[in-house]
């Protein structure tokens, strides 16, 4: 099975089975679409690519938000794996940040896009 449908079928188990963690997945994809919009408007000549997908990591069993930018010669790729246990965690492979709330995961996704531009 695709791994976007994988998480799709994940996040929506969350909506039924625990609807206030879902409404911070919510948030949080909202938020993250909103700070590459902001990046992209002020950095519009400074951009190659910008890409941010859903995916699963069969390895953890868990879905996967992938942010991808590329700036010049600096590039980021920031994996937000949204945890069994009901939280987020940021950064690449598996590894990183924990977050609880959608707007903690927001200010450490902010400080990784600072790194590119």
């Amino acid at each position: 099975m695709a791994s976007s449908t994988l998480h799709a079928i994940a996040v929506a188990e969350l909506r039924h089975t625990y609807p206030v963690f879902y409404r911070e997945y919510c948030n949080l994809v909202d938020g993250i679409t909103n700070l590459i919009r902001d990046l992209a408007e002020q950095h519009v000549n400074d951009l190659g690519f910008t890409s941010f997908t859903e995916t699963f990591d069969h390895a953890s069993n868990e879905p996967v938000l992938q942010i991808v930018i590329g700036a010049n010669k600096n590039e980021l790729y920031l994996h937000v794996y949204i945890h069994k246990e009901h939280y987020f965690v940021i950064g690449k492979s598996g590894g990183g940040k924990p977050a609880r709330t959608a707007e903690q995961a927001l200010k450490i996704i902010a400080e990784k896009l600072k790194e590119v531009t």
